[in-house]
């Protein structure tokens, strides 16, 4: 859903179908003076830009200059009405409804997407009010509207739930494949096989966590929590490291670029989830947890050395990748020979991930090839991003339905 690069970056935000060139323009003066810092020079060309009744993206810029959260969710609530009036005018009064032309289908349409937008910063200014029953209620819309989630709330809606204490809802919900939706029914209480938990190891560990915090308070220290419990650590340690050494919960999100089920993933997990895991019953229950306690005890990645973390946390990280430990300063030195292909090619696809979040080139040196792709309402247009150039591919959508 970024719009620095695929067909937004191209064609102007929604495709340029529905905000004038003129709003548009205020509104990249606007974000431009935020970024330096400077929100109240911004504030003059954010009402101007508002004076088009199609631009919702600017509600959001002007939520975050608020004084409080409070005053954010009045802007993001008055921006949700003007952009469900903008796509109404356009697609008509049922494009909101179940069965109408929009819903479901949210995830093809340029048009939609600032208004989806708007409900991902909704969600995130009430989680900062504690509101956390408008949080997951906005979530559980974005998924009616488009159960595929690009804008990746899957992570968020299982904590949530736990707050408003719906846990056999997180635990369907844990359950269900990617784009499942939120139609929830009673959750899967029998085991897994043993198959299916191989399985759950690979798993998006903010899944597998929510499912564990919802099996315990549903039924306490079981085998099924301890199932959901075990894959959880397999998946991302991280999180549970920082659980049982009661650290500091993250003050604010990780705006980093990050990979599948990484630190950075654990950092922003623990901020919306920590003080859930560190309520005494819960606690002591991971605490006490040997499958817990293992996977959060390290062996040095030197080949031959055998040491092993005697407590959690005792190794230190490799400074240039921060995916591997070592023991000692000795142990890393006498590795870096075979370490060193992997640690370069770290460090170079996190520059990529950096430079592409923040929409800047791509870094020059290094042998990546980087490939994006996005929807659009022809089809599935992907591109190859190079360092000073952007080489466009496109697929029409019925050839990869055909495909299917």
């Amino acid at each position: 859903m970024a719009r620095r690069f695929g067909p937004e970056e191209s064609r102007g935000l929604a495709g340029g179908s529905l905000v004038s060139a003129e709003s548009l323009r205020y509104q990249k003066m606007a974000d431009n003076l935020c970024a330096q810092g400077k929100p109240n020079e911004a504030a003059p060309f954010m009402l101007k830009a508002m004076e088009d009744k199609n631009n919702v993206d600017i509600f959001v810029t002007f939520a975050f200059v608020q004084q409080n959260y409070r005053k954010a969710l009045e802007v993001l609530e008055d921006g949700k009405l003007i952009g469900e009036s903008s796509l109404e005018s356009k697609y008509g009064p049922d494009a909101f409804k179940d069965g109408g032309p929009l819903v479901g289908q949210f995830n093809e349409l340029m048009d939609t997407r600032p208004y989806m937008r708007l409900l991902q910063a909704m969600v995130r200014v009430a989680v900062e009010c504690k509101n956390h029953r408008k949080a997951a209620e906005t979530i559980i819309e974005m998924f009616r509207l488009n159960p595929m989630d690009p804008m990746q709330q899957h992570k968020w809606l299982p904590t949530l739930l736990c707050r408003i204490k719906c846990y056999p809802d997180t635990l369907y919900f844990c359950q269900l494949p990617p784009g499942g939706g939120t139609q929830f029914l009673p959750p899967r209480r029998e085991l897994y096989t043993p198959q299916e938990q191989e399985k759950m190891a690979s798993y998006e560990s903010t899944i597998s966590y929510g499912a564990a915090l919802a099996a315990f308070r549903l039924s306490g220290d079981c085998e099924e929590s301890r199932m959901y419990l075990r894959a959880a650590v397999k998946a991302n340690p991280t999180v549970m490291l920082k659980i049982l050494r009661r650290s500091e919960r993250p003050r604010t999100l990780n705006a980093s670029a990050r990979s599948y089920n990484s630190p950075s993933d654990a950092h922003d997990y623990l901020w919306l989830s920590q003080d859930l895991w560190l309520e005494e019953d819960v606690w002591n229950w991971v605490h006490a947890n040997s499958d817990a306690q293992q996977a959060v005890r390290k062996d040095c990645s030197r080949p031959g050395c055998r040491r092993g973390e005697q407590s959690p946390g005792e190794f230190k990280q490799c400074g240039g990748c921060h995916t591997i430990l070592y023991c000692s300063p000795q142990c890393q030195k006498d590795d870096w020979k075979r370490h060193k292909p992997d640690c370069v090619f770290e460090q170079e696809a996190k520059a990529i991930r950096r430079a592409i979040s923040k929409g800047q080139p791509i870094p020059a040196s290094g042998s990546i090839a980087v490939f994006a792709a996005d929807f659009s309402e022809e089809g599935v247009r992907g591109y190859f991003l190079k360092s000073a150039y952007i080489v466009d591919v496109f697929w029409p959508l019925f050839s990869l339905l055909t495909q299917i």
